[in-house]
């Protein structure tokens, strides 16, 4: 199981729902997923073009977050059991923009 570490960008992003209790509990609940299992089919998991080491996950249907895998496998694919930095939740749109 990867130990998630959020960045301080993730943690500011985060802080912009606080008054948001529906979306802080589909952040949870992503974030749920992501450390049990980074490939569950429910985080459409897919790596950000513009930034070939960022993927990005489904928060709900506006918004994602974006992560990086620390560690990879002499094949080049990502160790999935290895640490995930957080780096940003952002609308769909703007991640894909600025995904770190």
């Amino acid at each position: 199981m990867p130990k998630l570490i959020p960045t301080s960008k993730f943690l500011e992003d985060v802080e912009k729902f606080r008054s948001d209790k529906a979306i802080r509990k589909k952040i949870a609940k992503t974030m749920v997923f992501l450390e049990n299992n980074p490939l569950h089919p429910g985080l459409n998991a897919e790596r950000i073009i513009n930034d070939p080491a960022a993927w990005s996950a489904r928060v709900d249907r506006k918004y994602r977050l974006s992560f990086e895998p620390q560690d990879f496998l002499p094949s080049g694919a990502p160790d999935w059991s290895a640490s995930i930095l957080l780096l940003r939740l952002l609308n769909h749109d703007d991640l894909y923009k600025h995904p770190r």
